[in-house]
């Protein structure tokens, strides 16, 4: 791998266009692109493109978890588990913080040689021998052969982790170790057994992340790069504005409907129209879309939510308005834009830019919810927020959305 002096120059935004929407990293020779999403602002200073590439990885390992069976959610290249970029990550702050593995969870053992311990040791039976003490089973500190071995495992999950991504972090020490390859599965055991026994914390999670780095090496002294990223990122928008803005479980928001055949006793329900997510504020509700369409970015009418999408709104807010007893519902699509960069003149991370409507309702209607209010949120905010569990500004998104009721 090529040593990178300034990251800003590997990274890229993507356009989601049909051969542009991989969002992740990229090895490329021996090379690599990080690729953003729609609207992300790429800091210019290394230390703060650091950041967003880590909290980038972070997202797209959100993302990872969402593939289902069918696999909607794609890598480019290589099997979701072959990359383990979060337990990197970790290895390196890790051993940047506290250094290479040694055990502090010291084992003792009685009839044994070796050093002993002995606040251990004085609260056990003794005899007296002349002037002397003599204790009948001390407590001798033990070093285990395995302690050695996970020394040795971590310092090559380390080789392996500053292989990957050590270009994120600059220059680091790689310490010695003294792995052989083609016992992986022997080492994986270790690690197996050294889980059941211990109860420290740091540990146990190191542990974890050594044991899904050995995994993926699959017994190969070459590290061979897989591509780590997702070319469906607007699953990994929607659930973001779902954990940063929805407070409601939206299982309960979803309306159905029912077939009532002849000759069939009991009706035959058919799939439920589902909401992305839902905020309760308290007797108002709004129903939020997140829609990662690129109209933030273009300006073009082209690029917003389809009729299909509107309805399906309204339909939300009828469903509500019959079934629970809210003062005013509210309706909004959510997409990402650049508040640095953008076609509209815009500088705060949430906007209002407008609103859709049907052409089916009564112009003279008073709810809220058949105007969507069109809401535009700043990708790199949205996404600091999310990695750093920080849900603030929902004022802010409330105040965006109730600016529809100016159009009544």
């Amino acid at each position: 791998m090529k040593k990178i002096k300034n990251l800003r120059d590997i990274c890229v935004v993507s356009t989601n266009t049909i051969n542009d929407t991989f969002v992740g990293i990229k090895f490329i020779d021996d090379g690599v692109e990080v690729s953003f999403p729609l609207g992300y602002e790429i800091p210019e200073g290394n230390n703060e493109c650091r950041k967003s590439i880590i909290n980038l990885v972070k997202t797209i390992s959100v993302g990872k978890r969402l593939i289902n069976s069918d696999s909607k959610l794609s890598m480019s290249n290589g099997k979701e588990e072959e990359v383990p970029f979060n337990s990197f990550i970790w290895i390196i702050n890790d051993y940047l913080n506290n250094g290479l593995y040694t055990d502090k969870e010291k084992i003792y053992k009685q009839n044994q040689n070796g050093k002993i311990n002995w606040k251990k040791t004085l609260n056990t039976k003794f005899y007296i021998s002349g002037n002397n003490i003599v204790y009948l089973n001390p407590f001798v500190e033990k070093n285990t052969l395995a302690d050695n071995i996970i020394t040795d495992i971590h310092a090559y999950c380390i080789k392996i982790s500053v292989e990957y991504i050590g270009w994120i972090f600059g220059n680091i020490p790689v310490p010695e170790n003294n792995i052989n390859v083609d016992k992986i599965k022997y080492y994986t055991t270790i690690l197996n057994k050294e889980l059941v026994l211990s109860f420290d914390d740091r540990k146990k999670t190191l542990l974890v992340n050594l044991k899904k780095v050995l995994e993926m090496s699959s017994g190969s002294d070459k590290t061979k790069f897989h591509n780590y990223g997702i070319a469906r990122y607007e699953y990994i928008w929607e659930y973001m504005v779902n954990k940063v803005y929805s407070n409601e479980n939206v299982d309960k928001f979803f309306p159905n409907s029912k077939y009532e055949l002849i000759g069939l006793d009991n009706p035959i329900e058919v799939s439920s129209l589902r909401p992305d997510s839902i905020l309760s504020v308290e007797k108002d509700i709004y129903i939020l879309d997140s829609k990662y369409y690129k109209y933030g970015i273009t300006h073009n009418p082209l690029h917003l939510p389809n009729t299909a999408s509107v309805q399906k709104q309204i339909v939300y807010g009828e469903h509500i308005e019959n079934n629970y007893n809210y003062d005013n519902i509210y309706n909004a699509f959510i997409l990402p834009f650049n508040r640095y960069k953008n076609p509209f003149g815009l500088n705060n991370n949430i906007e209002y830019v407008g609103f859709a409507k049907s052409s089916w309702k009564n112009e003279n209607s008073n709810k809220y919810y058949e105007k969507v209010s069109v809401i535009l949120i700043d990708m790199k905010y949205l996404i600091d927020c999310y990695t750093s569990c920080t849900y603030n500004n929902i004022d802010k998104l409330i105040s965006s959305i109730q600016k529809v009721v100016d159009t009544f």
